[in-house]
């Protein structure tokens, strides 16, 4: 192991943050205070600001002839990186009651702003002795990025209820975001529900000491999506990069070379569930079932760009897609507070149902790699081939359809057409990557001054492609593999049958296709697991032990991310995947095992 002790990196982080609000009642300001109708206005106002500056000098070095780093090629990074975000909200609320009638009006007004100023450079090969500025430097390169992000949204809302048995809300706000198209970037989104305590009608049927509450609801509401990042809807001009010849003479001058959707608008989910909420026994045990269904519109996502139509980008964001997911969620709660030991049991489960409605792009279907999305089906499901074992002898290979260039020891594959080759047109779908069951089981239990609390959540029917596994196991070039790779080429001692479990490995592919790193349902992982999110312990001393001072004392040891039950083999089980492709985890950063304790007090 070399340790190159001259490096130097560092980064310095200078913040500010800022937080100020201030609640004024309306009615009592102006002698108006009245016990059942209550004005107040507040205000809530936030800045923070942040100043990092980065530094990393890497200098010539020399171990031997064959380890070192050329005197033109030590380097300066040095960065200067701006973040600048505030916030403020003005909000307006009434609460009011009339006899059995109660009614609450919120309206409001919230602006947000981000600000990003970034200042990069670098420079190689300095004479010595060194002094540590880009502009000493033989080679230089410098850049500079600005970038701002704003919304504006104007809110409404109105709650009412009658003698806490008919419930009604709505809900609606207008916002507008600097990354959508100026004309369009405006969006309404509007929200309604409706609940009903049946529990407390006359002709209830349940005493209320078995049934203490039981409610029927339903909602509908909408919400938008701007995440796209900034100036995606502008064309940018790529300097100097056209020439042309006018009287003989070459002009050079500047041109659009990609091509963007100038009528970027807000990607829309509306949302649809009914469902009922129970309270048994003195509220024991509680329990919540419902059915929802969310309806995507206009999704903004990448659109490959066809290749003939002469810019530079492969893909073009636009308000393309359409889909919608549906299904059931539960919920349970069991506690038992009635003695020195307490505890309080509780589970969730929920069930997801997705499909694509419209890609919006002229075509039902779309291809992404090793990912395939078609009209009425779910969205990016696995594609490629499906593996049917190992050659073990060269009789497995003559009895198969035919794959060009394979040998004893590859992957063999099905004839998915039945055309008895094996080749491109035999790719299918391979199934799913997005769960269809995900779960939750939670605990807590206390005892006098002790308290344990246990929090898990998993996911069952899910399917994962690893990328850095099945890089690691690739049978082709050098590089870094896993370890089970040293167990590939392996044959029975007349070398007549391959006995590994590992296809065999090589240098350069020479086949027609590279049969062992094929996309396959070899490279898919049943990925269920059951994740031990969070475990606390701890002890609350009593108050009579610090006099009138101190209060509240708490000692807690806690554990985050424990342990996993599952047999993936990957860094982060529980990674967010992209829209199109649910089921590809892409070098996802592993979640990290976090052991804390503390102590907490009031005084």
């Amino acid at each position: 192991l070399l340790i190159n002790n001259l490096l130097q990196r560092n980064t310095r982080v200078d913040r500010f943050v800022g937080t100020a609000s201030a609640d004024v009642d309306v009615l009592k300001m102006f002698g108006l205070e009245n016990k059942n109708h209550k004005l107040n206005y507040k205000i809530n106002l936030s800045y923070s600001m942040t100043h990092a500056k980065d530094f990393t000098w890497i200098p010539a070095w020399v171990q031997s002839n064959r380890v070192y780093l050329a005197k033109s090629n030590e380097r300066l990074d040095k960065n200067s990186r701006d973040y600048k975000d505030a916030l403020i909200e003005n909000l307006l609320t009434y609460d009011g009651t009339f006899g059995k009638h109660h009614i609450n009006v919120v309206a409001g007004q919230t602006y947000e702003e981000e600000n990003t100023d970034l200042l990069n450079g670098w420079a190689l090969n300095f004479t010595e002795p060194y002094f540590l500025q880009l502009q000493n430097g033989s080679d230089t390169y410098s850049s500079s990025f600005e970038y701002k992000h704003a919304i504006l949204s104007y809110i409404g809302r109105i709650n009412y209820n009658y003698d806490d048995r008919y419930l009604f809300s709505a809900t609606v706000r207008r916002d507008a975001s600097s990354r959508l198209s100026k004309n369009i970037r405006w969006g309404t989104f509007p929200s309604v529900s409706l609940g009903w305590r049946f529990d407390k009608e006359s002709f209830f049927p349940f005493s209320t000491d078995v049934v203490n509450m039981f409610k029927v609801r339903g909602s509908y509401g909408e919400l938008g999506n701007e995440n796209i990042g900034e100036y995606v809807y502008q064309a940018v001009m790529s300097r100097n990069n056209m020439t042309y010849s006018f009287n003989n003479s070459l002009v050079t001058g500047s041109a659009v070379s990609t091509f963007v959707d100038n009528n970027l608008a807000w990607e829309k989910k509306k949302t649809y569930n009914v469902g009922i909420d129970l309270a048994l026994f003195n509220n024991r045990l509680e329990f919540t079932a419902e059915w929802y269904k969310n309806t995507s519109t206009d999704l903004l996502y990448s659109v490959r760009v066809p290749e003939q139509a002469g810019v530079s980008n492969s893909t073009v964001t636009m308000n393309a897609a359409s889909m919608n997911n549906s299904g059931f969620e539960f919920a349970a709660t069991y506690r038992n507070r009635d003695h020195a030991f307490k505890y309080e049991v509780s589970g969730n489960l929920s069930t997801l149902r997705n499909r694509v409605t419209s890609l919006g792009i002229g075509t039902d279907s779309s291809i992404n790699g090793a990912y395939i999305t078609n009209v009425g089906q779910e969205i990016g499901r696995f594609y490629g081939w499906v593996y049917e074992g190992i050659a073990r002898t060269q009789e497995d290979l003559d009895n198969h359809a035919t794959q060009d260039g394979a040998n004893v020891g590859d992957c063999l594959y099905k004839d998915v057409n039945g055309d008895g080759v094996v080749n491109g047109d035999d790719q299918t779908v391979l199934g799913s990557g997005m769960p269809k069951i995900n779960f939750g089981l939670n605990a807590r239990f206390e005892y006098k001054g002790f308290d344990l609390s246990i929090a898990t959540y998993g996911a069952l029917n899910y399917h994962v492609a690893d990328d850095i596994y099945n890089s690691l196991n690739s049978c082709y070039g050098y590089g870094n593999k896993d370890v089970a790779i040293l167990d590939a080429n392996r044959f029975s001692e007349d070398g007549t049958t391959y006995l590994s479990n590992v296809p065999r490995t090589y240098v350069v592919n020479n086949a027609s296709l590279a049969w062992n790193d094929l996309f396959s349902s070899r490279k898919i992982q049943n990925a269920a697991y059951w994740k031990i999110a969070n475990v606390e312990l701890g002890y609350n001393f009593p108050n009579k032990w610090f006099g009138k001072y101190v209060s509240d004392v708490r000692f807690y040891v806690s554990a985050q991310n424990l342990y996993t039950f599952t047999g993936y083999h990957g860094y982060n089980v529980d990674y967010a995947g992209g829209t199109f492709t649910p089921g590809y985890n892409f070098c996802s950063f592993p979640t990290a095992r976090t052991f804390m304790c503390g102590l907490h007090f009031t005084f």
